[in-house]
């Protein structure tokens, strides 16, 4: 049985529940739980639908690299279009 419960437990539960809430309410309630697990496990299935299609999805091959030139003042190498050297801060 789901979370170690025995059926006596479950017809303890049943009786507590029929006192609580009443015979009249009791389906309404059976419903709106019902309800509740069918949306919990469709939620579920979807993340792990997404998460599955995530995994498996072919990585994007990677990207061409930008042209490299030489930075005017100290020479290290940069990418072109740059204005300013990230090495020594030089306008380019």
């Amino acid at each position: 049985m789901p979370f170690g419960l025995q059926p006596t437990h479950l017809i303890i539960i049943a009786i507590v529940a029929l006192i609580l809430f009443g015979p009249s309410r009791l389906p309404e309630i059976g419903r709106a739980l019902g309800k509740t697990l069918k949306e919990f496990q469709s939620a579920t299935k979807e993340a792990t639908q997404s998460f599955t299609q995530e995994v498996t999805k072919p990585s994007e091959p990677p990207q061409a690299e930008s042209p490299t030139v030489a930075c005017k003042a100290c020479g290290k190498p940069i990418q072109a279009g740059m204005k300013f050297c990230p090495e020594c801060g030089a306008a380019q």
